[in-house]
C-alpha cells in the first residue's frame, strides 16, 4: 500500500497524559527514555521513538517484537501494531483505511471507533460512518454492540492510523520520575510483586536481600529479581545488595525471648535497611507485608515495630504495597508478571521461633528491650555482594 507504513503505536497512560502543560514534558521524556532501554535491553532495533498528542510512536522493521516489549514499560496503557498514513480529505482518508481494512472484515460483522484530534471539516461520526460505508460491502454487516472486528481510526491533524485495537500495558508512571526506593527482598512470592508495584508508580527501586541461615539463599532471591528486573525494571540500572546477617540471627536465637524473636529480627532488618538506604540516597523503604498474613504483619506488631524505630533512629518512609491484599491476590499478580514460578522455587531457610508461642500484639517497651540484645551485631552486619541485574 503506497504512502501506508507500518509502526508500534501506544497509548500514553492517561495520568501522564492528564499532567500540567509543565510536567508533562517531562514524564513523556522519562517514558521515551524507557522504551529505547527496553527496546536495546531486549534486542529490538528501532528507528525512532516519540510522543505526539498522547500516542507514542516506534518505527521499527521488528514489529510484533516491539510490541511485546512496550507491554513491559510502566506509563503505557496500551499499544498495537498500526498503519499510519497522511491523507488529502475524508474522502481520502476512507479510502486509505479501506484498503488496509477491508480483509480484516471480511465475512463478520465489524464496528468501527474514530477519534479525532486537531482535523477539521469532519467529526468522529463523520469518520465512523464514511470508513463504515466503505468496509461494509466486504462484512457480514454493521455491529456496534457486540462485533466480532472493532476497526479503530484514530485521526490526528494531516496523519491518521488505523489498527484493530490495543492490547493492555501495565499503566502507572513511567520509571525514575518519583525518585528511589530499597526493597527488603527475600525472593518469596510476596516482595516481588511489592516491588512491581512500587515501580509502576514511578520509583526506582533496588534490592536488598538478606542472608539470614544459608547462602543458597541468595542464589534463589536472584533468580527472582533477575526475571523482574528483565521484565520490567527499564531505564536505569537495578542492583541486588546482599547483606550476611546470619551473625545477627544466631544471637537472636540464642538471647532473645522465643515468642518475640521474629519481631525482633524484622525491627533489626528494619534498622539495617534504614541506615544503609540513609547512605545510599533512598527515600524509601519497601516490604511485601500484608496486614495479618502472618504474626509479624499483625496491626499490632506492625504498630508496635515503627514506634520502637521511630525512637531509635530516623526511619524512612516505609511503604506496604500489599498491605490490603491477601495471598490468593498476590499469587495472581505474580503469576501476571512473571515472577511466580522463579518465586515458588525460593526456600525458607531461616527458622527462628518456629515452635512455640508467637506474639501478635507486642508490647512495644519488650520489644525495644529485646531488641537492644542484638543492637551492637546489627552494625557488624555487611553487604557481601551488589550485583546488577541489567
Amino acid at each position: 500500500m503506497q504512502g501506508v507504513e507500518r509502526l508500534v503505536l501506544a497509548a500514553v497512560a492517561g495520568e501522564v497524559a492528564l499532567k500540567s502543560e509543565r510536567t508533562r514534558p517531562r514524564f513523556e521524556r522519562r517514558l521515551v527514555a524507557n522504551v529505547r532501554d527496553a527496546l536495546e535491553r531486549n534486542g529490538v532495533g528501532y528507528e525512532k521513538v516519540e510522543v505526539v498528542d498522547g500516542r507514542l510512536l516506534v518505527w521499527t522493521e521488528q514489529l510484533e517484537e516491539a510490541l511485546h516489549v512496550l507491554l513491559r514499560v510502566f506509563g503505557v496503557h496500551g499499544a498495537t501494531v498500526a498503519y499510519a498514513f497522511e491523507y488529502e480529505s475524508l474522502g481520502d482518508l476512507a479510502a486509505r483505511v479501506e484498503e488496509v481494512a477491508a480483509e480484516w472484515v471480511k465475512g463478520r460483522r465489524f464496528a468501527v471507533r474514530a477519534r479525532r484530534a486537531h482535523a477539521e471539516g469532519f467529526t468522529s461520526l463523520d469518520v465512523a460512518r464514511e470508513v463504515g460505508a466503505r468496509l461494509k460491502p466486504y462484512s457480514a454487516g454493521v455491529d456496534l454492540d457486540n462485533p466480532e472486528v472493532e476497526v479503530h481510526v484514530e485521526v490526528r491533524g494531516r496523519r491518521a492510523f488505523v489498527h484493530r485495537g490495543f492490547e493492555r500495558g501495565p499503566g502507572g508512571l513511567p520509571v525514575g520520575v518519583e525518585g528511589r526506593a530499597l526493597v527488603l527482598f527475600s525472593g518469596g512470592i510476596d516482595s516481588p510483586v511489592a516491588a512491581w508495584l512500587t515501580a509502576k508508580r514511578g520509583v526506582e527501586v533496588d534490592l536488598l536481600h538478606y542472608i539470614l541461615a544459608d547462602p543458597r539463599s541468595l542464589d534463589e532471591a536472584l533468580e527472582v529479581a533477575k526475571v523482574l528486573a528483565s521484565r520490567w525494571l527499564y531505564g536505569y540500572r537495578p542492583k541486588l545488595y546482599a547483606v550476611d546477617f546470619r551473625v545477627v540471627t544466631g544471637i537472636i536465637a540464642a538471647k532473645v525471648r522465643r515468642e518475640y524473636a521474629q519481631v525482633v529480627l524484622r525491627a533489626a532488618m528494619y534498622i539495617y535497611a534504614s541506615r544503609f538506604a540513609e547512605k545510599r540516597g533512598y527515600q524509601a523503604l519497601v516490604t511485601g507485608e500484608s496486614l495479618g498474613q502472618v504474626s509479624t504483619q499483625t496491626l499490632g506488631n506492625l504498630s508496635a515495630l515503627e514506634r520502637v524505630l521511630a525512637r531509635s533512629l530516623p526511619v524512612p518512609l516505609i511503604l506496604r504495597p500489599l498491605a490490603g491484599m491477601d495471598k490468593e491476590e498476590i499469587v495472581q499478580m505474580a503469576r501476571r508478571i512473571g515472577t511466580y514460578e522463579a518465586s515458588a522455587r525460593v526456600r525458607e531457610y531461616c527458622r527462628i521461633a518456629q515452635e512455640g508461642r508467637v506474639i501478635t500484639r507486642a508490647d512495644p517497651r519488650t520489644l525495644e528491650e529485646e531488641l537492644a540484645k542484638v543492637l551492637e551485631y546489627v552494625d557488624m552486619a555487611l553487604v557481601t555482594a551488589e550485583h546488577e541485574l541489567a
